[in-house]
């Protein structure tokens, strides 16, 4: 077996002028003066739930801001696939506004599921109200047919 010399690297984020910042950084943050810096755009995905019923699957999604015509829910080779876009809303007189928080998320996204073999893809239905899409995934007749109860050796 060979040992392999390991070299430390600082991450390139740890530049130096971001190490000589530091101390007033954090000593501006304890005093509550830390300036405000602009956050960037990464994106959002929105909040999920899938749920499983008897007959059909259920999968919900939270789109606050957004309306039917934002959003785009498919269906190919098994996957569905629900997507859309939240513009930012931006008003004239912000380019002289001064922001302290940005928590709202704007952008593209795209969410895409596997489907089981027992969702009847013919059947699947899609509503959007309050900001809420929900689409129901029916299971086929024949899975629902397929069920049968196992005796347990015991009790034959």
């Amino acid at each position: 077996m060979a040992l392999i010399r390991m070299t430390r690297r600082s991450p390139a984020s740890l530049t130096s002028s971001f190490i000589d910042e530091l101390p007033d950084r954090i000593r501006q943050m304890l005093e509550g003066t830390l300036p405000f810096e602009p956050v960037q755009n990464v994106g959002w995905m929105p909040a999920m739930e899938i749920v499983e019923k008897k007959d059909f699957l259920l999968v919900t999604a939270e789109l606050p801001g957004l309306g039917d015509k934002d959003v785009d829910v498919s269906v190919d080779e098994g996957v569905l696939t629900i997507s859309g876009d939240k513009a930012e809303e931006k008003k004239e007189a912000e380019e002289e506004s001064q922001f302290y928080l940005l928590e709202r998320r704007y952008g593209s996204f795209r969410r895409s599921f596997t489907l089981p073999n027992a969702v009847d893809v013919d059947k699947i239905t899609a509503d959007f109200a309050n900001g809420v899409l929900t689409v129901k995934l029916p299971k086929s007749e024949e899975v629902k047919a397929k069920g049968k109860k196992i005796l347990i050796g015991s009790r034959k």
